[in-house]
């Protein structure tokens, strides 16, 4: 038969082992709280330098110089959205329904300075800004 100091025995080699996983967890944790905002400062900075705000739906964005009056945008997007682009305070220019990938031609109207490069704020109806760069003429 079981003798009761074996069933003993078996238990509190369980309870050790509940203990060593409890401290590991605690290590875990302080370890997580501690270096957790400087990880989410180092990732905000490569994304701020990157020139990326938050692209959310937005899978890819590119800008091509058309001519010295006319630029293109393309945008790829993971969702259907309607997509709107604008150089600073000028008249934005959307694309209502965009699925898959887009392109929006943006001139003198919409602030594209002629033969001068600059950067275009491409939004997405269902979430996400990435500001692009378009080159001089």
């Amino acid at each position: 038969m079981f003798s009761l100091k074996k069933l003993n025995d078996r238990g509190q080699g369980l309870v050790e082992y509940a203990l060593i996983l409890v401290l590991v967890a605690i290590v875990v944790i302080a370890i997580l709280l501690t270096l957790g905002p400087v990880v989410g400062s180092v990732f905000s900075n490569v994304v701020q330098h990157l020139g990326l705000t938050d692209s959310g739906v937005i899978a890819g964005v590119n800008a091509v110089r058309q001519n010295a009056n006319t630029v293109q945008v393309n945008v790829t997007v993971s969702t259907p959205t309607d997509v709107t682009v604008q150089i600073g305070s000028n008249p934005p220019k959307t694309e209502s329904g965009c699925s898959g990938t887009c392109s929006i031609t943006l001139n003198t109207t919409n602030g594209v300075v002629p033969g001068a490069g600059g950067s275009a704020t491409v939004t997405a109806a269902e979430g996400g800004t990435v500001i692009v760069s378009y080159p001089a003429n």
